[in-house]
């Protein structure tokens, strides 16, 4: 043992001295690899998404794949306004128009509702009547009082696009589940017949899909809150939550 250690000694001695006998060309070395491993630091990146903690090939994720290639994605990006009254025609105009310039300027959207646009299945006799929940514009204090009750008394409504207490509405944001990065967008694409000269590609090689990536959600994320931001006020508080917005966050 004490040879053993005598041996790594003399070595670190060694060594020592060498650096020390050429130590312009040490400090060189030392500088070059300093800048080499500095240059590659805008390069690191940290995946904070829920998928980052599985292997590509792990059965959940695999499931979770599967999942999102038949469903479309499972997460949302939600608004939450508390207005003086939900049940006012001057906040159901602001919410119209929020509703709009979201739909307007948030990118990869593939679907948004909130109370304009939500659908209101009821039965009527022997009818069964769909419409949207604002089909009809609310005038009178009759009108909103009836809107009120048929919002609040839907299940599907209550808790999700509106609070209980009716306190709370939210618009809620779906955006698609695979990017758009580096795909062409043609409308026409996979109705071409393939011909025996020149076989179409989707028939030769199937590519594996491409997720939305973290930049694309960030796009979303921040598209979201500058509009919100021209929307917001003392009187109404917004706020946007949601797992895209945590993982833009982090």
């Amino acid at each position: 043992m004490e040879g053993f250690r005598g041996r790594i000694e003399k070595g670190f001695g060694r060594l020592a001295q060498t650096l020390y006998h050429h130590r312009i060309k040490t400090v060189i070395v030392v500088v070059l690899l300093t800048a080499a491993a500095v240059v590659q630091i805008p390069k690191i990146t940290i995946d904070t998404s829920m998928e980052g903690f599985l292997h590509e090939d792990d059965p959940a994720m695999l499931a979770y794949n599967a999942f999102r290639d038949q469903f479309g994605r499972d997460e949302v990006v939600i608004v939450a306004l508390q207005p003086r009254d939900v049940f006012d025609l001057e906040f159901l105009k602001t919410l119209a128009s929020l509703h709009d310039a979201l739909e307007e300027s948030v990118p990869y959207i593939d679907d948004i509702t909130s109370m304009i646009n939500a659908r209101n299945t009821r039965g009527k006799k022997d009818e069964l009547i769909v419409e949207d929940l604002l089909d009809v514009w609310p005038e009178t204090e009759q009108e909103m009082a009836a809107l009120k009750e048929r919002a609040l008394s839907n299940p599907v409504y209550r808790n999700t696009m509106i609070s209980e207490d009716g306190r709370f509405t939210t618009i809620i944001i779906r955006t698609h589940s695979h990017s758009s990065a580096g795909q062409e967008s043609d409308l026409l694409e996979g109705f071409d017949d393939p011909t025996p000269e020149a076989p179409s590609e989707s028939y030769s090689e199937s590519k594996p899909p491409v997720y939305l990536t973290d930049s694309e959600n960030s796009e979303v994320v921040m598209a979201v809150r500058e509009v919100v931001e021209t929307y917001r006020t003392d009187e109404m508080p917004i706020w946007v939550a949601g797992s895209p917005v945590v993982t833009h966050f982090l």
